[in-house]
């Protein structure tokens, strides 16, 4: 198996954790990781070589991050194009994963994603939204740039509520052991998708099938991951099937009954029998619902010389239409329909700008201001008698 030319690239503080713990991960080998931030502390928690690493605005923002604001993010990572334009460069497929609802993600994902598109790169979103308790600030930040930023640009998009966080652990869990265990979760998924999407050695999953599904698609995912070793015998299976059923971002076996449709992804080594794909899959497929929509994956790399993973991502769809494929497309339509043909009659006038000439007021009295014999403080246009253009044809007397 060779994924080189698959790259996963973390963006902001959670985005760099995960690509933090994917670095620990001997099956991540064969993958390009990099990572991007405006805080050089969320960088530095990536762990890569500095050719694999954007501190994006540092001559503006100093390193110090963007204090939740997009524009702030869109304008660190706009001024960072041709970066990451060389970090992806190359790349079969692109896989970016974050945390929306502060600054850096969500104002910084959009470029990456308009680079990818330049590049004809395909690209992959992984989100996690923000907890309920973190405010509906970041949470209708991160809702926003999903729909109006995301959507429109990414070929699949996966968005992920954190509240499955305390689905499942107890309210006594540790804060700090709970984010590691959610990072983890997060961090085998995306190496689960990128085997999903490259590998498929005994089964294949499809990128065009996978796109297709999540493309445009206003959807709601959680996910589970669940891993056996040759230690477990002849319940490999079962013990991996069990463990994603009770992984804390899946949110109990309820979410696969309730999903639209799911992703399976088992992972093995060489020493895979068929008997386990089999029997890990027949009883995935107890929970589902005979219409739900399922892909499904299987594959084998030395690496995972005895490891069995197997990985879930039920998907809700919030709508069944499609997201328009840009607002300004859109709006863009509408503007024809009101003002007509480029080159024909406009149905609505343009409206004129009240020039008017003001008064200095108190400052009248003061020394002026001339420069090659005009008074600077006469606006120009007054000064020069220039013509203010109002888009209508002049008539010729």
């Amino acid at each position: 198996m060779e994924n080189s030319k698959f790259t996963i690239m973390g963006v902001g503080g959670a985005g760099c954790r995960v690509i933090g713990t994917l670095r620990g991960m001997s099956a991540a080998e064969h993958v390009r990781l990099a990572a991007a931030d405006t805080d050089r502390s969320g960088l530095e928690s990536a762990g890569l070589e500095p050719q694999n690493c954007l501190l994006a605005g540092e001559m503006w923002r100093g390193g110090r991050g963007c204090g939740g604001s997009v524009t702030d993010g869109k304008v660190a990572f706009g001024r960072a194009r041709t970066e990451i334009a060389n970090m992806i460069s190359g790349s079969s497929m692109l896989l970016v994963v974050a945390g929306l609802g502060g600054g850096t993600a969500s104002g910084g994902i959009p470029v990456v994603l308009s680079e990818a598109l330049r590049l004809h790169i395909p690209s992959v979103v992984l989100v996690t939204l923000p907890f309920s308790h973190e405010g509906n600030l970041r949470r209708r930040q991160a809702v926003q740039t999903l729909d109006e930023d995301i959507h429109n640009v990414a070929d699949a998009v996966i968005a992920m509520p954190n509240d499955l966080l305390f689905s499942v652990l107890p309210s006594t869990a540790p804060l700090a052991e709970a984010f590691k265990m959610a990072d983890e979760q997060v961090a085998r998924t995306v190496l689960a998708l990128s085997e999903l999407l490259c590998a498929g050695n005994l089964l294949n999953a499809d990128f065009s099938s996978f796109s297709s599904l999540l493309k445009r698609r206003k959807s709601r995912c959680s996910l589970g991951v669940g891993i056996s070793r040759t230690e477990d015998g002849s319940r490999r299976p079962e013990i991996a099937f069990e463990q994603m059923l009770s992984s804390p971002l899946l949110g109990g076996s309820s979410r696969l009954a309730e999903a639209d449709a799911v992703i399976f992804s088992l992972l093995g080594g060489p020493e895979l029998a068929i008997g386990d794909v089999q029997a890990v899959f027949s009883l995935a497929e107890r929970y589902v619902r005979p219409e739900t929509v399922l892909l499904t994956s299987a594959s084998t790399a030395p690496e995972w010389k005895g490891m069995l993973q197997f990985s879930a991502v039920a998907i809700k769809f919030d709508r069944q239409e499609e997201i328009a494929t840009s607002p300004q497309s859109a709006s863009g339509s509408r503007r024809k329909a009101e003002t007509g043909d480029l080159f024909g009659p406009a149905a609505v006038e343009q409206p004129v700008l009240p020039f008017d000439s003001v008064s200095k007021g108190i400052m009248e009295s003061t020394q002026k201001v001339v420069w090659n014999g005009e008074d600077l403080d006469i606006p120009t246009y007054i000064r020069r008698n220039a013509v203010i253009d109002n888009g209508r044809p002049v008539r010729k007397k």
